[in-house]
C-alpha cells in the first residue's frame, strides 16, 4: 500500500518503450507525481482510466503515440495527454492536437519549464470549463487548436499572463478568436469564481453605453424610471471583457481613463462612489496606434490599456492549421463529406479574412450542401466559392484542357508574372498575391519555379 503522501499526489502515467527515458521521467517529476511507468503501450488504457495525467512518446514499437492517444480518447479516457517527442515538427503537433492530446513538447525538456507545463495543463483540465479536449462540439469551442510555434507559444503566454493582475489588451483580425483567450485569462485565473462580464462596444449605441458601462440612478435621463447596476459594479472582483474597445466615443474614452487611473466611478445621476475591482481586459480588430494617430482613440488611455499584449496571428499565417481546423470542423458538423485535394490546396491558398469563423462556416455549409460526396473544384464553381480570377486562365483555349490541368496552367503563369513583376523578389510578390510570404515561397517551389528568394 503506497504511504498516504503518495496518494495524495496526482497520478501520472509515463508510457515510452525506453527504460531510460523512464528513469529520467521519475528523477524529474516524483516530487510533484505519483509516476507510473508503462514500457508497453498497449498496456496503456487499463492504467489510464485512473491517471490524473499522461504522457506519452511518440516513437515506439508497439504503437506510436498517435495510436496511443487515438486509443485513449476512443475509449472515453478524458485525462489530459501531454505528447513529447524529439523527432516531430508543426505537422507532428497538428495531428497530436487533432486526435486530442492536449499538449505537445518538443525534447530536450527543460525540468522547471517541464514540471511548470505539466501544472498547467493539470489546472487548466480542472478549471470550471473542464478540460480543454479539442473537438468539443458542443456550445463554444474549448480549445485553440493550432499547431503553429508561434501561436502555441501564445498560448503559453496566456496561461502564465492568467495569474496576473495586470491589464490585458488582445489584438488580432475578426474571427482569430480574442474571445476564446479572454475566456482563457479568466477561468485560468485566481478570478475564475468570480463574475466574468464581457460588453461588446460595438453592439451598444453609443448614448447608452455610458450607462451599460457605469449604470445609472432611478431618474437620471428620461426612460431611467429605476436603478441599473452597470458593468463595472457588476464584475465585482472578476473580470470584465471590453470587446471592441476602439468603438468607444471619446466622451466615454475619458470616463473609462478616470476609472483605470483611479479605480473609483459613479452611477450616471448618481453621487456615490463606487471601487472598481475587477480585471479589465480589452480587445480590438484595429491597429490602436493608428487610432491614436487618426484622433479617434485617446493616447493615454492606449497606454492605460496596453499592459500586457497578446496578439492573435491571422489564420493565413499559420498556414498549416487550416487542414488541422477542418479535419476538425468535418467532424462537428458530421457531413460525412471528404474533400479532393485541389480543395484542400485552394483552401490553404485562400488568405481566410474572416479567419477560423469564416473557415468554419465554410465547412459548415459545405456539409449542409454536399452530404456524403467528395467536394471537388467544380462543387465551389458551382456554388459560387471560388474567385473568378482562378478561372480567367492564361490560354488560348481552356475548355480545351482538363479541369486540373487548366488550373495548374494558370497558377503556373499567375505566380511566374508576379515573380516577373517584382524581378524575383519574394516578399514583393507575396505582398501582389496577398499571401504570407513562407506561403508564396512553398508554393513558388512546387511549381518549380525561380525566385531571388528575398
Amino acid at each position: 500500500m503506497l504511504p498516504p503522501e503518495m496518494t495524495r499526489r496526482p497520478k501520472l502515467l509515463i508510457i515510452d518503450d525506453i527504460p531510460e527515458f523512464h528513469q529520467e521521467m521519475r528523477a524529474m517529476l516524483s516530487g510533484e507525481f505519483q509516476v507510473v511507468s508503462l514500457l508497453n503501450p498497449l498496456d496503456a488504457l487499463k492504467e489510464a482510466e485512473s491517471a490524473s495525467l499522461i504522457i506519452t512518446t511518440l516513437v515506439m514499437k508497439e504503437l506510436d503515440g498517435f495510436g496511443v492517444i487515438r486509443r485513449l480518447r476512443g475509449a472515453g479516457i478524458v485525462a489530459p495527454i501531454v505528447l513529447v517527442t524529439g523527432y516531430g515538427d508543426r505537422k507532428t503537433a497538428a495531428e497530436a492536437f487533432r486526435l486530442g492530446a492536449d499538449q505537445y513538447l518538443p525534447k530536450p525538456l527543460r525540468p522547471d519549464a517541464f514540471r511548470s507545463e505539466l501544472q498547467q495543463v493539470l489546472e487548466s483540465h480542472r478549471s470550471p470549463a473542464g478540460p480543454h479536449a479539442p473537438g468539443a462540439a458542443a456550445g463554444k469551442p474549448t480549445a485553440f487548436l493550432t499547431g503553429d510555434p508561434a501561436t502555441l507559444a501564445l498560448l503559453r503566454l496566456v496561461r502564465r499572463v492568467a495569474r496576473s493582475w495586470s491589464r490585458v489588451l488582445i489584438t488580432g483580425e475578426t474571427g482569430t478568436g480574442k474571445e476564446w483567450i479572454a475566456t482563457q485569462l479568466h477561468e485560468q485565473s485566481p478570478r475564475r469564481k468570480a463574475p466574468l462580464v464581457t460588453v461588446n462596444c460595438a453592439a451598444i449605441p453609443p448614448e447608452l453605453l455610458e450607462s451599460e458601462l457605469f449604470g445609472h440612478e432611478q431618474g437620471a435621463f428620461t426612460g431611467a424610471v429605476r436603478r441599473r447596476i452597470g458593468k463595472f459594479e457588476e464584475a465585482g472582483e472578476g473580470t470584465l471583457f471590453l470587446d471592441e474597445i476602439a468603438e468607444l466615443s471619446l466622451p466615454v474614452q475619458s470616463k473609462l481613463l478616470r476609472v483605470l487611473q483611479g479605480g473609483d466611478f459613479q452611477r450616471v445621476g448618481g453621487t456615490e462612489t463606487l471601487r472598481f475591482q475587477a480585471r479589465l481586459v480589452a480587445a480590438t480588430h484595429r491597429d490602436l496606434r493608428h487610432e491614436v494617430a487618426q484622433g479617434r482613440l485617446r493616447e493615454d488611455l492606449f497606454f492605460r490599456l496596453n499592459v500586457v499584449h497578446l496578439r492573435i496571428p491571422p489564420l493565413r499565417h499559420r498556414q498549416g492549421d487550416i487542414d488541422l481546423l477542418t479535419a476538425h470542423f468535418l467532424e462537428r458538423f458530421g457531413g460525412g463529406i471528404t474533400l479532393s485535394g485541389p480543395v484542400r490546396e485552394w483552401m490553404e491558398s485562400h488568405p481566410w479574412p474572416g479567419n477560423v469563423r469564416e473557415l468554419e462556416h465554410f465547412v459548415e455549409r459545405l456539409c449542409v450542401l454536399h452530404p456524403g460526396e467528395t467536394i471537388t473544384l467544380e462543387h465551389l464553381a458551382q456554388q459560387q466559392e471560388l474567385p473568378t480570377a482562378w478561372f480567367a486562365l492564361a490560354h488560348d483555349d481552356p475548355s480545351a484542357l482538363p479541369y486540373a490541368e487548366a488550373l495548374e496552367t494558370f497558377r503556373k503563369n499567375y505566380f511566374e508574372g508576379l515573380l516577373a513583376r517584382t524581378q524575383g523578389h519574394l516578399s514583393q510578390a507575396a505582398r501582389l498575391a496577398g499571401m504570407d510570404r513562407s506561403q508564396f515561397h512553398r508554393t513558388v517551389v512546387r511549381l518549380g519555379l525561380h525566385s531571388k528568394n528575398r
